[in-house]
């Protein structure tokens, strides 16, 4: 189980990170902001993803040190 946990985590902290870095971009080229979320809400911004991927990530490295070593 933290195996699969461990996995999954990595893959979704590294799309968090693609989509963080993505959002970033636009933002850097002063294209249209990326406005993700429900209108007259907040608005989901690069910093939202890069904090999801740190999260992911610290799943995955306490799920990867959890599993059995041989």
């Amino acid at each position: 189980m933290e195996r699969q946990l461990s996995t999954m985590g990595y893959w979704l902290g590294l799309i968090c990170t693609v989509i963080a870095l993505l959002f970033r971009m636009i933002v850097v080229f002063h294209t249209l902001p990326p406005l993700v979320g429900a209108s007259g809400g907040a608005a989901l911004s690069y910093t939202t993803f890069f904090h999801g991927a740190a999260l992911f990530f610290l799943l995955a490295i306490a799920s990867w040190c959890r599993t059995a070593k041989p």
